[in-house]
C-alpha cells in the first residue's frame, strides 16, 4: 500500500494538501498569463479602415471583459486555496507560538506594542511616585 494511502484507501491529508498547493500555483501561472493577454489586448493598435474600428473596440471590450472576468475569478481562487491552508496549519499547531517569530504575517504585534506602552507608561508613572515620596521623606 502506498504511503500516500491510508488503510481504507483515501488519500492523506498532506497528499490532498500538496495537490491543492499545486493546483493554486498552476492557477497563479495562468493568472499570469491572463494579465499579460490583457495588456496585449490594451496595446493593439486599432484598424486604419474607419468601417471597422467599432467592431474592433466592441471585440477588444469583450475580449478585455472576459479576461478581468477570468483574472478575479483566479484571484479568489488562489486567494481561497492560501487562505484555507493557512488556517488548517493554524488549526494543527504547524504554526506554533515559536514560530510565530520566524513568521511575522501570523499575529499582528499591535497588541503586544500596546501592553508594552501601557506597562512602559505604568513603570514611569511608578518612578515619578517614587521620586515624589523621596522628596517628601527629604524634607
Amino acid at each position: 500500500m502506498s504511503k500516500h494511502i491510508d488503510a481504507e484507501g483515501r488519500m492523506a491529508e498532506s497528499t490532498m494538501r500538496i495537490k491543492d498547493l499545486a493546483q493554486a500555483e498552476k492557477k497563479l501561472v495562468l493568472l499570469l498569463e491572463t494579465v499579460a493577454e490583457a495588456l496585449s489586448i490594451l496595446s493593439d493598435e486599432a484598424p486604419s479602415d474607419e468601417e471597422n474600428i467599432d467592431e474592433f473596440i466592441r471585440n477588444r471590450a469583450m475580449n478585455f471583459r472576459n479576461l478581468a472576468s477570468r483574472y478575479f475569478s483566479l484571484v479568489n481562487d488562489i486567494q481561497f486555496a492560501l487562505r484555507s491552508h493557512t488556517h488548517y496549519l493554524t488549526k494543527e499547531a504547524s504554526i506554533t507560538s515559536s514560530a510565530n517569530k520566524i513568521i511575522p504575517f501570523k499575529n499582528s504585534v499591535l497588541g503586544q506594542y500596546k501592553e508594552l506602552e501601557i506597562w512602559t507608561e505604568a513603570i514611569e508613572t511608578i518612578s515619578q511616585r517614587i521620586t515624589e515620596i523621596k522628596n517628601i521623606a527629604l524634607e
